[in-house]
């Protein structure tokens, strides 16, 4: 019942996109799209609808009363243990992807509202070509009630894609979806989705992930079969995510939400990269914008290429759920601490498997994901990977980084924790048995060049 309550609302929101749309009144669009989204809160959450209640609110708390130099690490402190216990006491997946939501956003805020402050202060630190502090500013400092507005929001409530206050703030500011009709690029996606959600069923119909729990499994097939059954239940996995996520955008691409100027180069997750006046200008001059060109770049989730081809893994890493990998760079990885870049990938991929569930197969994916990346970085430092022979050690890195991925789909696809430890023994570990040779023959090349 949850499932066709989560899916059905999620159409509904889709067909209401157009209705939204046509409000002009922008209270009143504010006021229309919060009411809907509490009522979807309401309805996917049932009796578990306080915790997000109490989410919300204990960051409005923290948010309007804590010191702004140090309230986006009490926010995410707050934020990631309530999420733990909701991991631990709550079984609806739904109910957990909708709080997952909340959370990126409400200590998204943080991170914004502390950018800001730093800023203030003079005390910016360069932290990459694009980072939040680079923002030309936060939008009016958000009251209790436009963060309620903000979390509530019926676009982007079901499963993201993630965007920032800011972006929520230029949708009423900066209306550029009313220029036009958004209805054709709704459509392909949502044709996309069908192909993606009947190509799913197909493969389960025929490779059900049900077998990994059944004896015969491990008792009549070769490790070999055991590991190549992994390949149609990774790309179950990734047409089961790409369907959602084309539902969810398309969302956002009825109602109008998330677009800009093509020449503003809008990234997943940040919005305009370049050209930021340029907004401010199209926003005042009807002529400016009509000239424009404009896309739904910021709401890209998925880079086709990064994930079939690669070459290495953090191309791949990159390229699954782009607004939220931005999240977890720009203000994890990049901001919250201050160390070398490996101790900092570690803490972001902490936090990722923390905010995904702190199962011991998350753990698995995050630990194994990153000595991957390290190992791909040593080499590429050890041998000429980007000379005369490029394209062998991209064709290479690829296939590797293949390897690894199918060696962690019963980690994606498989909920019990004993039913992965019993695949993982049936093929002997293998792959971690290839990491660790690779990370003994890293340090004795490194240690052998070093004599030299």
């Amino acid at each position: 019942m949850s499932e066709f309550i989560y899916y059905f609302s999620l159409l509904v929101c889709i067909s209401l996109g157009s209705y939204y749309k046509k409000i002009t009144d922008m209270d009143m669009k504010r006021n229309y799209g919060t009411g809907l989204g509490l009522l979807l809160v309401c309805l996917i959450s049932g009796h578990h609808v306080y915790h997000s209640a109490l989410m919300v609110w204990g960051n409005i708390i923290i948010i309007k009363c804590c010191d702004r130099r140090y309230l986006h690490q009490i926010s995410l402190t707050f934020t990631w243990l309530y999420l733990i216990y909701l991991h631990l006491n709550v079984t609806n997946i739904y109910i957990i992807w909708l709080n997952q939501t909340l959370a990126l956003k409400l200590v998204g805020l943080a991170f914004e509202m502390n950018a800001v402050q730093i800023r203030t202060d003079a005390k910016g630190i360069n932290v990459s070509k694009i980072n939040i502090k680079d923002v030309d500013s936060l939008a009016p400092e958000p009251s209790a009630a436009d963060i309620i507005a903000y979390s509530y929001y019926f676009i982007g409530l079901h499963k993201g894609p993630y965007y920032r206050w800011k972006i929520f703030d230029d949708h009423f500011n900066a209306p550029f979806g009313a220029l036009g009709d958004c209805r054709i690029i709704t459509e392909q996606k949502l044709k996309k989705a069908i192909v993606c959600w009947l190509g799913y069923l197909l493969l389960r119909s025929k490779y059900s992930p049900e077998l990994y729990y059944e004896d015969v499994f491990y008792n009549m097939y070769g490790a070999d079969f055991r590991y190549l059954y992994n390949i149609p239940q990774l790309t179950m996995y990734l047409l089961h995510w790409k369907t959602v996520m084309m539902l969810c955008t398309s969302v956002f691409t009825e109602a109008g939400f998330g677009v800009y100027p093509a020449k503003c180069q809008p990234i997943p997750g940040f919005g305009p990269s370049t050209h930021l006046s340029f907004v401010t200008l199209a926003t005042t001059s009807t002529n400016v914008a009509l000239e424009e060109e404009y896309n739904f770049s910021m709401l890209k989730c998925f880079d086709v290429e990064g994930l079939l081809i690669g070459p290495k893994m953090k191309d791949t890493m990159r390229s699954w759920d782009m607004p939220t990998r931005y999240w977890f760079w720009a203000y994890v990885q990049k901001t919250f601490v201050k160390s070398n870049k490996e101790v900092r990938s570690a803490f972001s991929l902490l936090a990722w498997t923390l905010w995904s569930g702190p199962t011991l197969p998350q753990f698995i994916i995050a630990s194994t994901l990153w000595v991957y990346v390290h190992l791909e970085a040593e080499y590429t430092v050890l041998y000429d990977t980007s000379g005369a022979l490029k394209l062998p050690w991209d064709i290479g890195f690829s296939i590797m980084r293949m390897f690894c991925l199918l060696y962690l789909t019963p980690c994606f696809v498989i909920k019990n924790t004993d039913i992965v430890l019993r695949y993982y023994n049936s093929i002997f570990w293998v792959f971690h048995l290839l990491l660790v040779f690779l990370m003994i023959y890293s340090v004795i090349v490194y240690k052998t060049r070093r004599s030299l």
